[in-house]
């Protein structure tokens, strides 16, 4: 009963996650929206123009590049859970494992041809498996924390301009209090807009990264789960009638 109970389990947990690129696909889609809406209404023109470090335009354009890495990453996440979907079917139907397609990512496959191997190290085999449905994701969350880190730099820059605005007032006359309260402004302004596009697309960055680790070690737990708990144990049933 509890082995059946796991197979199910381990089926549905498939299924489910077999749609990363759809998640990654609709939070893509809000985020995008988000910026459409901002650059209709004037918000994200005036964030930028009043940027005059561009540090806001540098991070919208790593934010979108990294959201572009994301839907490469789980779009080869979606095939590998398909790749193992393929992996229990076939061997509940043939009990075998099935040989490469060349159109999914045979990621559980590998490593469950790998356990067959008498010798094989189950510690390194499973490294590798990590390794493929995880590693890359490393790339993301230094791109997510550095954009924060632009981000408070440019609160740095800002409060800079800011206080280089109050110490020039020993020299100001009252005909150039206006320049100087423009240049306290536009201080604020940097301080302000680096802050909060900065802050927004490391938690937009940060709920993708961890919607593709969730799906990475989903599939890594269904690999094992269906290679220690049915594949091997069918095998060794085998062999010994």
């Amino acid at each position: 009963m509890n082995r059946s109970h796991a197979i199910r389990s381990a089926d549905l947990l498939g299924e489910i996650e077999g749609s990363s690129f759809l998640h990654w696909l609709i939070l893509s889609s809000a985020c995008l929206f988000g910026l459409h809406l901002s650059w209709t209404l004037g918000l994200l023109q005036r964030v930028l123009l009043a940027d005059t470090t561009q540090i806001s335009a540098s991070i919208v354009l790593i934010y979108l590049g990294c959201m572009a890495y994301g839907g490469w990453r789980a779009s080869r996440l979606s095939l590998a859970h398909r790749g193992l979907d393929r992996v229990r079917e076939t061997f509940r139907r043939d009990r075998t494992l099935p040989p490469p397609s060349g159109r999914l990512e045979e990621w559980a496959n590998e490593y469950c041809s790998g356990l067959l191997d008498e010798a094989a190290d189950r510690a390194a085999l499973r490294e590798v498996l990590e390794e493929r449905a995880r590693g890359a994701h490393e790339a993301g969350w230094f791109l997510s924390s550095l954009i924060l880190k632009l981000g408070l730099l440019g609160t740095i820059v800002g409060f800079v301009f800011m206080l280089g605005a109050i110490d020039a007032i020993k020299t100001l006359s009252a005909a150039d209090l206006p320049q100087m309260l423009g240049q306290m402004g536009s201080g604020m302004a940097v301080s302000l807009y680096t802050t909060l596009v900065g802050l927004l697309a490391n938690m937009a960055l940060g709920l993708q990264n961890l919607m593709l680790d969730r799906s990475a070690e989903r599939l890594v737990s269904g690999a094992m789960q269906f290679a220690e708990r049915e594949m091997l144990p069918t095998l060794a049933g085998k062999a010994q009638s």
